[in-house]
């Protein structure tokens, strides 16, 4: 039974939450809801969602976060002849976690966290779905692709295409191509329909 304040919404539960706030945060929320033309409500719901989904489990881990600057900078002195080795070191990693968290690691579960990873660290990447007859393909499949566009440089495009082609690969996907340059990457990937 649902009390006075909690509601549903897309299927989840949603409860009400009062909050108190310093007068200097107080000002910034206002500004913020401001600047995305959203309630300061609503603002105030995503930071917290936000810090449980995402940020606790870092600070949990140990991990640390960099500003794009600082990131940038670490990533532009990587030796280029070691980004393969690392690239799926980091990709047994990244099935890892997932293990760790999900249990059974699907190539819908690998996407939906590559997602999630990359827009709570602020990265932009979208996912395009292609379908079949997109392709003018006779078999049966459809492609999904991947695009980011970022301003992190060469050598970040390259590990982070390489990486996420790596794990595509490990839970079974076919890679059909990957590219990459200063500003972005771009990775298509065969993604079958169940039969």
């Amino acid at each position: 039974m649902m009390r006075r304040g909690d509601a549903e919404l897309s299927g989840k539960k949603i409860h009400q939450l009062n909050i108190r706030l310093d007068h200097e945060n107080f000002i910034v929320l206002n500004q913020i809801s401001k600047d995305t033309k959203q309630s300061p409500s609503t603002v105030g719901s995503q930071i917290v969602s936000q810090w449980i989904e995402f940020y606790y489990y870092k600070i949990h881990r140990g991990d640390v976060i960099f500003s794009k600057q600082v990131l940038r900078k670490i990533i532009s002195i990587l030796n280029k002849s070691k980004i393969d080795r690392i690239s799926k070191s980091m990709a047994k990693h990244i099935i890892k976690e997932i293990k760790l968290q999900e249990g059974e690691v699907t190539y819908p579960v690998l996407v939906e966290h590559i997602l999630k990873w990359n827009s709570l660290n602020h990265l932009s990447i979208n996912r395009i779905k292609q379908s079949s007859s997109d392709n003018h393909h006779n078999d049966d499949y459809c492609a999904d692709v991947f695009v980011s566009k970022h301003s992190l440089g060469c050598n970040w495009s390259e590990l982070e295409s390489k990486t996420y082609t790596k794990a595509f690969e490990m839970v079974g996907q076919s890679v059909i191509s990957h590219e990459y340059d200063e500003d972005m990457f771009c990775i298509k990937v065969t993604n079958k329909i169940p039969q």
